[in-house]
């Protein structure tokens, strides 16, 4: 099952459309999460990421492909299965509190607060600044029953240990 949440996060961001740029990292992170409180989705997720985490997500598609099937339905019930942004399958955000960004030269650090439904979450967003904009670099979930950090599970893959 997490091992299906990897391969939906790869599949996804393999369906990357047009990337829009965004000059402050605030402004970035209001994109990200303004469909989640009107119950909406994104369809292209990858259009947020960094080049780092994109090769990322790239490497642990190579392994994934290797390992797993992904033309049957556990590869389309897993790109519906996990979204980063906000730590579960569905989303309707409420209470969003968007931190003021923490900028340093071309790296700034966001944090988010929202109640998915009536689950209370809190997210850290690593952005980094690229040629087209701001960009999410790593996203790192704090406040729940379970912690985890993005690139940690695209880099490490704990589950198929």
């Amino acid at each position: 099952m997490r091992g299906s949440i990897i391969v939906g996060l790869v599949m996804a961001l393999g369906l990357s459309s047009a990337t829009l740029a965004y000059d402050d990292p605030k402004q970035l992170v209001q994109a990200i999460y303004q469909p989640y409180q009107t119950g909406q989705q994104h369809a292209d997720l990858g259009q947020f990421y960094s080049s780092r985490l994109k090769q990322l997500f790239a490497g642990q598609g190579a392994k994934a492909a290797a390992e797993v099937d992904t033309s049957g339905p556990v590869a389309v019930e897993a790109i519906v299965d996990f979204n980063p942004f906000i730590d579960a399958k569905h989303a309707l955000l409420l209470d969003v509190d968007i931190g003021e960004p923490i900028v340093v030269g071309d790296s700034a650090l966001v944090t988010m607060g929202f109640h998915n439904f009536d689950q209370p979450t809190l997210i850290s967003l690593s952005l980094v600044r690229e040629a087209e904009g701001w960009k999410v670099d790593d996203v790192s979930s704090m406040g729940g029953e379970h912690n985890w950090m993005l690139s940690w599970l695209l880099q490490y893959d704990p589950w198929s240990m």
